[in-house]
């Protein structure tokens, strides 16, 4: 039996003569054991990685196979790398279980075979692509300015969600949403599922591959709603009239509101409504006039410019008197 870190030799074992009043030496020799040194690695940037997990199993003689005794498990060191030492004559598989949480495991187990004759030290290297990233941005069509709160719901190709809220993510303050982690080659499908008060919905989704190390970014523009003023003025002083009905609609008859359409002016003669689709064209239509006044122009057409407010003026001419006196003629 060797001591620890060594193997028998051909010269373990020896026999000699020895005569009546004779010596002899017997010099038994030793080799020590070989060494396997495994090394991680970035195969974009070629740097260390740190704390990738691997198992070592030994099968004896030269056999090959994905059997075997495990040896040990072995994590990687701030140089990406460990070595295992006083390795026995045989077939090593080496076999990484786990990443540092931002590569792939893309190398498959490796062999390597001692042969025991001469003390060997040999490397193994394993390659592992980093995982990529995505990058989400909202903005508003108009300005470019950022924009917070808008959801989305993201899905691998196959349907798969994405992240731990059941696919749904939400822009931050500065309207993006990164998504980190993801293998590299994963297709992903990003559609808006929600957009921010003042704002039009963008529900196209977006398609985007993932490479590996690299950020893929998809952005997605909103349009802002527009507003609308409706002014009631008397005709003849300015004076604004309030409690004047009013139908508004889109111009192919879609509603506003949920009034049927129905608006009433304010104690400033005014109607505000905010939030109309930018491009379309809305129709406002007097339906009544105020008690003393008569209907000038009754209805009006005005496109609704984005994230704009546009004003419509309705002007009531107010009716006149008509006194008859009856006059003895003395």
């Amino acid at each position: 039996e060797p001591p620890a870190g060594f193997s028998l030799t051909e010269s373990s074992k020896q026999e000699a003569f020895i005569a009546a009043g004779e010596g002899h030496t017997f010099r038994i020799y030793n080799r020590p054991n070989s060494a396997i040194c495994v090394w991680k690695y970035d195969s974009e940037s070629g740097a260390a990685i740190e704390g990738a997990v691997f198992q070592v199993r030994y099968l004896s003689g030269n056999t090959s196979g994905t059997g075997g005794t495990v040896i040990g498990t072995y994590r990687t060191s701030i140089n990406g790398s460990f070595t295992v030492t006083d390795c026995k004559p045989g077939t090593y598989i080496i076999e990484e279980l786990s990443s540092d949480g931002s590569h792939v495991i893309d190398t498959p187990p490796q062999t390597v075979y001692l042969s025991g004759e001469e003390q060997e030290v040999v490397q193994v290297y394993f390659g592992n692509s980093p995982m990529g990233s995505l990058l989400i941005k909202k903005v508003s069509s108009a300005d470019n300015s950022p924009i917070s709160d808008v959801q989305f719901f993201v899905t691998e190709s196959d349907g798969t969600v994405v992240g731990d809220g059941n696919g749904y993510f939400t822009t931050d303050s500065a309207g993006t949403i990164l998504i980190e982690g993801i293998e590299p080659v994963t297709t992903l499908v990003v559609k808006e599922t929600r957009a921010k008060e003042g704002f039009l919905l963008d529900d196209t989704p977006q398609t985007a591959q993932i490479q590996a190390g690299q950020t893929v970014t998809l952005e997605f523009r909103n349009q802002p709603k527009g507003n609308l003023i409706v002014h009631k003025l008397s005709s003849t002083d300015k004076k604004p009239l309030e409690g004047v009905q009013f139908k508004i609609t889109y111009a192919d008859g879609t509603l506003i509101g949920d009034s049927n359409g129905i608006f009433r002016t304010d104690e400033n003669g005014e109607i505000r409504i905010e939030g109309l689709a930018p491009g379309k064209s809305v129709v406002v239509t007097e339906v009544s006039a105020p008690p003393g006044y008569v209907i000038d122009t009754q209805s009006q057409t005005v496109q609704i410019k984005e994230g704009r407010t546009v004003s419509l003026t309705f002007k009531n001419q107010p009716k006149g008197e008509l006194i008859i006196q009856k006059r003895d003629s003395a």
